[in-house]
């Protein structure tokens, strides 16, 4: 009768029926079919394996959840033995090894894994790939695990996936979403931006997944922020331009155009900066961003333009050295525009220059010896105190410098020289003029 039952019913191992004690009779019947007739039918085996988790699950019993641990995994085993599909279950017992038996099993999961890709080749299946490679990272440093180790096997890990993704089967979606974290869990690890290799990976890595996505915030941000230590390639280019044509932001801005401006597309920066700056409304960042104007123009030679924006930067930033500097630097190099480039009219450019020079001292010690240098190199071309009283001069006395300066200092000559030296024709380099980083 108990047979007879049991042809009838081959399925008898479900959760619901375990609420009485008649189902738990028959699963008794069920569990002596499972264990001592396992070629019976593989769905027993099936249902064996669904039970034995479920009772794993819901014991609070330490000494019994070991015991229903065993059973299952005896189970796993028995059913390799009768009914084969050994890549497969290997890869479901290496799971449940991790799942329920903590570090102790973790060297059985592990070699399980491996037999299972070994059988299964590039037919592997998506769930062992993931739960094997998430393995190796979390024992990264044990034993043979080594950082080259887990690399090497992301590459043939990541091979397979490739080929079973180009199949377009039924798997498709779990070969893609396994492959994802792959490549998340490589760029979050292993991927130094500094080595070119890495760079190119992690570049093939997120420009597929742009591609897929290309009109879309926040996949364009996320490939962006996982690629932008990459050096300032075409695609990290492309990228910045869309994000700051479909978010505008201070912070995009100052990325795009630092890159502009190292590739001399200062035209390019400068729309982008005046773009930026008219609707930021954070005054240190708005500083920033005149401020990186005003490097343009002055690159550019265009000094009543560079002063401009640098007392802009001021204004909104009255701690920022480099302003004062870059102000002082631009009257430094107009000898030649408001004189002939050597002689008393020349020199005295150098007299708000140096107010500029101390002010930049006075306001940011960050700029302090920069600005000493400064001092240091142009105090030699002063007008001498000889200049000065011939000028019917007197030392520390007002005024007003013309040209295009047009702004009132102080007298100031050189100590202890009775005749002048020529003023530097060279237009001087600022001490500090490239952007600002970003504003944390």
């Amino acid at each position: 009768m108990v047979i007879a039952l049991k042809l009838q019913h081959h399925t008898l191992f479900t959760v619901s029926f375990l609420r009485n004690n008649f189902t738990m009779m028959l699963f008794r019947i069920g569990e002596s079919f499972t264990i001592n007739a396992p070629a019976f039918r593989l769905q027993t085996m099936m249902d064996g394996e669904l039970l034995y988790t479920n009772l794993i699950q819901n014991t609070t019993d330490a000494a019994l959840k070991d015991k229903y641990v065993d059973t299952l995994m005896m189970i796993y085993d028995k059913r390799m033995q009768c009914h084969g599909q050994t890549d497969y279950v290997l890869g479901k017992k290496a799971v449940d090894q991790l799942k329920y038996k903590g570090g102790s099993g973790i060297k059985d999961a592990r070699a399980n894994f491996e037999k299972s890709l070994q059988l299964s080749g590039d037919n592997a299946y998506p769930f062992v790939i993931q739960t094997y490679f998430k393995l190796l990272v979390n024992q990264l440093g044990r034993e043979d695990i080594t950082t080259d180790f887990v690399k090497g096997k992301y590459e043939s890990l990541s091979a397979i996936l490739d080929k079973n993704i180009a199949k377009n089967d039924k798997n498709v979606a779990a070969n893609k979403e396994v492959k994802s974290l792959l490549d998340d869990l490589y760029t979050q690890n292993f991927a130094d931006k500094s080595d070119p290799t890495d760079c190119a990976k992690l570049l093939d890595i997120y420009r597929k997944k742009y591609t897929e996505k290309p009109n879309d915030l926040e996949t364009i941000k996320l490939v962006y922020n996982k690629t932008k230590g990459c050096a300032d390639s075409s695609f990290n280019v492309e990228l910045l331009k869309k994000l700051n044509a479909m978010e505008p932001s201070y912070s995009y801005a100052i990325r795009l155009g630092k890159i502009y401006t190292r590739l001399n597309k200062y035209d390019s920066a400068y729309v982008l900066y005046e773009n930026a700056v008219a609707k930021e409304t954070d005054s240190l960042k708005k500083a920033d961003l005149y401020f990186s104007m005003a490097n343009i123009k002055y690159e550019k030679n265009d000094f009543p333009a560079s002063r401009d924006f640098a007392k802009q930067t001021i204004v909104y930033n009255p701690k920022m050295g480099t302003a004062y500097l870059l102000i002082g630097t631009l009257y430094a190099a107009s000898g030649k525009l408001c004189g002939p480039g050597t002689g008393f009219q020349s020199q005295i450019v150098l007299w708000p220059a140096f107010d500029y020079f101390r002010k930049a001292k006075e306001m940011d010690a960050t700029v302090a010896d920069d600005a000493q240098k400064m001092i240091s190199t142009y105090t030699q071309y002063l007008p001498t105190k000889g200049d000065i009283t011939a000028k019917k001069l007197a030392e520390g006395a007002s005024y007003t410098i013309g040209c295009w300066i047009n702004e009132t200092t102080t007298v100031k000559s050189r100590p202890g020289v009775a005749s002048s030296s020529t003023a530097p024709a060279k237009k001087p380099t600022p001490a500090k003029k490239s952007t600002p980083e970003k504003k944390k």
